[in-house]
């Protein structure tokens, strides 16, 4: 929940944990920003893929408790996979068995998820409430800031390599509203190394970080 005295918050969302994700912890700890990494516990190291130029590798699940130490985990499905292609078991499969890993690695019981690919279903959002979970965020950004009813199908304010990203933030610290306002940055760490640009994250987080009427949580603390 956020703290009374603040009227606005900041938060992230990064998924699949992969090993960009220490530049980008190192990131978010020098700014005192917190995050939500969304885990597949049920994929080890061996697998790689290249995004663009750069080879994606994901970290070992021993790697998990330190690293992420200070910022919340969340499911993300154990595998990655496409929830919407799944049968009800392989779908509890997914979702359950993601949940118990994560509680086995961190003791914490996750309460929020990430949606695969953006993909979910009406079966999908009656299995994430059997397992607890209180929010699943999809990728489908609003540029907006409001405060939303159905946390189980969250809209981000954007990702960040949407090209309004800096005009989002400029319009943000510039609110004044009496309502509560929420920035949600979202992505995957190795798209910085794709792309070339993390230079836009440290750009960002000079923007916006140490402003003492933000609240810097992590997704549970702002939107539960």
């Amino acid at each position: 929940m956020i703290p009374e005295q603040f009227r606005k918050a900041v938060t992230f969302s990064y998924d699949d944990g992969n090993t960009q994700d220490i530049r980008l912890v190192e990131l978010f700890n020098q700014y005192h920003v917190k995050c939500t990494f969304n885990l597949n516990s049920g994929l080890d190291n061996s697998e790689k893929w290249l995004y663009k130029d750069t080879p994606v590798r994901r970290l070992n699940l021993s790697e998990y408790a330190d690293l992420y130490q200070g910022h919340e985990i969340a499911v993300h499905g154990s595998r990655h996979l496409n929830m919407n292609e799944l049968d009800s078991p392989a779908l509890h499969e997914e979702i359950f068995s993601d949940r118990d890993k994560l509680f086995e690695i961190f003791g914490k019981i996750p309460v929020g998820m990430v949606y695969p690919y953006g993909c979910y279903n009406q079966s999908v959002i009656e299995m994430i409430k059997k397992a607890g979970l209180q929010y699943g965020r999809t990728v489908n950004d609003n540029h907006s800031f409001q405060r939303q009813e159905n946390l189980l199908l969250f809209k981000p304010t954007c990702h960040h390599d949407d090209d309004a990203l800096f005009d989002l933030a400029d319009k943000f610290l510039a609110s004044d509203s009496d309502e509560i306002q929420i920035f949600y940055i979202w992505g995957h760490s190795y798209e910085f190394d794709g792309n070339h640009n993390w230079d836009r994250m440290e750009q960002l987080l000079d923007k916006i970080a140490g402003k003492p009427d933000i609240f810097y949580g992590t997704n549970a603390e702002i939107l539960l």
